[in-house]
């Protein structure tokens, strides 16, 4: 699915705007200049809800960060009886240093059994209290394969997960 996110719903919105007030009942337009106005309008009623999907909070299928600790992760297993090719969902805060995180974002990527289990592992370490940080060995290649071709299990042999060290808290 198509997504713009915020400046594809301002324009819209400002355009639809704008043809309304410009645009009235009681114009001396002609009937085509009326009707390019409603085909229009309708054009951006479909971007608008276009964008609302990344306004909404949706995982993204964008480039996840090369450094990052992980929230939280859901394995959406491929089913045959509905031809659904499984997911991986990752809540990821980008990581530049330890002291600053970003904000959390949900990140899908293809499924592959490799990343399930590394996931599952993961998983399991941050449910016993243990924080995880992930790295992409070489983000830079990650991001050509995501971008030329098919992404099953492409991500699953470059991304490792390692336990957070314990903060070092100065004595009293």
């Amino acid at each position: 699915m198509l997504i713009l996110g915020t400046t594809g719903l301002i324009t819209a919105y400002v355009l639809i705007g704008t043809l309304l007030l410009s645009i009235n009942l009681y114009s001396n337009w002609s009937w085509k200049i009326k009707a390019g106005t409603i085909i229009v309008t309708t054009i951006f009623f479909l971007v608008t809800y276009f964008s609302f999907p990344g306004l909404l909070g949706w995982p993204t299928s964008e480039n996840p960060p090369a450094r990052f600790k992980l929230i939280a992760s859901q394995v959406q297993q491929p089913n045959k009886v509905t031809g659904d090719s499984g997911a991986v969902y990752l809540w990821l805060t980008q990581i530049d240093d330890l002291a600053v995180s970003t904000p959390p974002r949900a990140y899908r990527m293809e499924y592959s059994s490799e990343l399930h289990e590394m996931v599952m592992n993961a998983t399991s370490k941050l449910n016993k209290g243990i924080p995880q940080l992930g790295e992409f060995e070489d983000h830079e290649n990650v991001i050509e394969e995501l971008k030329e071709g098919p992404r099953s299990g492409q991500i699953s042999t470059k991304i490792e997960f390692y336990d957070l060290p314990d903060p070092l808290f100065p004595d009293k």
